[in-house]
C-alpha cells in the first residue's frame, strides 16, 4: 500500500493549529449562514426530461440550492459548466456541492496521482463555484481489507489534491460502510479514523446509515466534528426507503437539533428518492416547509 502524503502522525502533529483555525468547534460550531439545498436525485426523472422547467419549479418552491447528481462527459444534465452555472443562476440557484464518484479509473497508483479526467472534474467543480465536490459511492472492494485500505489512501490523496486546487473534498456514506466490518468495526469507523479531516469532509446521510443498520445519533455524539454536510432525509418505517420528513422511523427533531449545535454541518440536503401518492416536486416542497419548522431559515 502506498504511503499518505500527509501521513496521520504528521498530521496530528503538525496539524491541529491549522485544523482548528479552519473548522468550527465541537461545542460551538460557528456557522453563520445555514445553505439548504435539494439533491437534485429527488427529482431524477424530471431532470431528464425538462431540466429547466425543474429548475424553474425548485426555485419557485423556495430552495436556493441545488446539488447534482448527474455529470457525465464533462456535462451537468446534457450542459457544459459554463452553460449549467448560468441556467442555474437564471433560476436564483446556486449549487455548492456535487455527486460525482471518485472511481477506481480516476487513480493513478504508482503515480500517488489522479487522472487528466478527474482534474477536469475539479476544473468544471470550480467553474460552477462549488464548494464541495462529493464522492457518492466507494468503488473499492470493501470486503478485501488490502484493496479497501488502498481505496482510503486513495481517498486520502484525492483530497489532497481538490484541498490544492480549492475545492473540498468529501465522501457520502451508503449502507455498505456499515454492513461490512473491518477488525470488528464498521468500514465507516475505518474510513473516519485513517482520513484526515483537513483533506476530506463527510456527507453524512442520516437514512443510508440507519438502514445499513446503524443509529445516526450514536455517531454523530462519537464523530461530531466530521460532519460538515447533511444529507436530512427520514426512512420509511419498517422500509428500506426515504419518505416524507417527519413521517418515518428517525428521530428527526433530535437528529437535526445536536447536528445544529454540536458540528459543523454547514450544508442541509434535503433528499427523498421513493414517492407515495405525491409527485416528486409535491415532496421537495414539503420536506423544504417541514425542515424548517425544525428551526432552520
Amino acid at each position: 500500500m502506498m504511503r499518505n502524503t500527509i501521513s496521520r502522525r504528521h498530521f496530528l502533529q503538525t496539524g491541529a493549529v491549522a485544523l482548528a483555525a479552519s473548522l468550527p468547534t465541537q461545542s460551538a460550531p460557528n456557522i453563520k449562514v445555514y445553505h439548504i439545498g435539494l439533491q437534485l436525485y429527488s427529482v431524477r426523472d424530471a431532470m431528464q426530461k425538462d431540466p429547466l422547467g425543474t429548475l424553474r419549479a425548485v426555485a419557485k418552491i423556495g430552495y436556493k440550492e441545488v446539488e447534482h447528481a448527474d455529470y457525465r462527459d464533462r456535462k451537468f444534465y446534457g450542459f457544459s459548466a459554463a452553460e449549467f452555472d448560468k441556467v442555474l443562476k437564471d433560476n436564483g440557484l446556486a449549487m455548492p456541492s456535487s455527486h460525482t464518484i471518485f472511481r477506481k479509473a480516476h487513480w493513478l497508483e504508482a503515480k500517488n496521482d489522479v487522472t487528466d479526467a478527474w482534474k477536469k472534474t475539479i476544473d468544471d467543480a470550480l467553474i460552477i463555484g462549488q464548494k464541495q465536490l462529493i464522492s457518492p459511492w466507494f468503488e473499492w472492494d470493501l470486503t478485501k481489507p488490502d484493496e479497501m485500505k488502498r481505496g482510503v489512501a486513495a481517498y486520502e490523496r484525492c483530497g489532497e489534491i481538490c484541498r490544492a486546487a480549492g475545492l473540498r473534498f468529501g465522501f457520502h456514506n451508503h449502507t455498505v460502510e456499515f454492513e461490512n466490518n473491518y477488525a470488528g468495526q464498521p468500514i465507516y469507523e475505518y474510513m473516519l479514523r485513517n482520513w484526515s479531516l483537513v483533506n476530506i469532509c463527510q456527507q453524512l446521510d442520516i437514512c443510508n446509515m440507519a438502514i445499513g443498520g446503524a443509529a445516526p445519533m450514536d455517531w454523530l455524539r462519537r464523530y461530531p466534528h466530521q460532519f460538515e454536510s447533511l444529507h436530512v432525509k427520514d426512512r420509511a418505517p419498517g422500509k428500506d426507503e426515504s419518505i416524507l420528513l417527519g413521517t418515518g422511523s428517525l428521530a428527526m427533531a433530535e437528529i437535526l437539533a445536536f447536528a445544529k449545535k454540536h458540528t459543523p454541518v454547514k450544508y442541509w440536503i434535503i433528499e427523498q428518492e421513493s414517492h407515495g401518492r405525491e409527485t416528486p416536486l409535491e415532496a421537495a416542497a414539503y420536506n423544504l416547509r417541514r425542515f424548517k419548522e425544525y428551526g432552520f431559515i
